[in-house]
């Protein structure tokens, strides 16, 4: 937290001075929304055991940030922002492939937390009494925090009668949710929608794309992309 707080300090302290024959002003914003990641886990099965016959994404995951804002002129502004992201995945296995005795999961689910800073420049490209809309490309640096894997049984009749002929299990199995690695690069493009609803504050909507400079699993051929959907409160001074 010190460090991000720094890194705060050093973006207001550079911009400063660009800020010197402007109407200048500085924006706080508080966001959050769902997260539908694209090729966001492994696509094709190992080969070699656990037998895993399929990969899903599973439900949409969620996402919440907060950015700070500065004004550079009439059209533009830098924002740096830090966001937080939770995303599910599945594992479907073959269960043909697999004895009884070795506790064999029919699903495994996967959740995956990460946080992320953000650097973002924002255009104007159209204005009225109440609306503001910005289109903001940015640069992410993403990384992990935490995972956490959860292994669905066959029934537990069927475990108590095989498990003393042979002493294999997967009823622990953690492995698929560090297939995802530690960090991450990528860069977006946001669409900012604010409506003006007080003298100091404004509603925001922003739909965006992200797209990463590698496959979040490297046996994947195709890139690694996520769509979002926030909407959030921004402060201005």
């Amino acid at each position: 937290m010190k460090r991000l707080l720094m890194i705060a300090l050093l973006f207001v302290a550079a911009l400063s001075s660009a800020n010197a024959q402007t109407e200048e002003y500085i924006t706080i914003g508080i966001n959050g929304g769902v997260v539908n990641n694209i090729n966001g886990y492994r696509q094709d099965p190992e080969e070699e055991d656990p037998i895993v016959k399929e990969y899903k994404n599973g439900m949409p995951g969620y996402n919440v940030a907060i950015d700070l804002g500065i004004r550079t002129t009439d059209k533009t502004r830098f924002r740096i922002e830090v966001e937080h992201e939770e995303f599910h995945y599945k594992a479907i296995w073959d269960t043909a492939q697999i004895p009884a005795a070795s506790y064999c999961p029919l699903k495994t689910k996967v959740k995956v937390w990460n946080m992320g800073v953000n650097l973002r420049f924002d255009y104007k490209i159209a204005e009225s009494e109440k609306w503001k809309v910005f289109v903001s490309p940015g640069l992410l640096w993403e990384f992990n925090i935490d995972r956490e894997s959860k292994n669905f049984l066959r029934t537990e009749e069927d475990n108590i009668l095989t498990y003393s002929r042979r002493r294999v299990s997967y009823k622990n199995y953690k492995e698929i949710a560090y297939q995802n690695p530690n960090h991450i690069l990528g860069g977006n493009v946001q669409l900012l929608c604010k409506y003006k609803i007080a003298k100091h504050i404004a509603l925001t909507l922003t739909p965006e794309y992200y797209i990463y400079f590698r496959p979040i699993v490297k046996d994947n051929t195709a890139p690694y992309m996520r769509m979002t959907l926030n909407g959030g409160v921004e402060f201005n001074f």
